[in-house]
């Protein structure tokens, strides 16, 4: 389980050409806060599927980092085993 939900939106700058934006919120303590929302326009994409595909990759990348780090802050918050 982990508390950061990635959403994407492939956005098209014109006809043909599209960048990845993505946005990462937290769900804590019975809140959602945005903790990062990145466009990615460096880099363009010939398609809505692939600028969607980066995006996803990129914030699932962002948030398996995050997800280390509140669990080096936290170690306490280990996985429990169901018996």
């Amino acid at each position: 389980f982990t508390p950061f939900t990635v959403s994407v939106y492939p956005i098209q700058q014109e006809p043909g050409i599209w960048f990845a934006s993505y946005m990462i919120s937290e769900y804590r303590g019975g809140a959602e806060r945005v903790v990062a929302n990145v466009s990615m326009r460096h880099v363009t994409h010939g398609s809505e599927a692939k600028a969607k595909q980066a995006a996803r990759n990129a914030g699932d990348g962002a948030v398996a980092h995050m997800g280390r780090q509140s669990f080096e802050r936290h170690p306490t918050n280990l996985p429990t085993q169901c018996a």
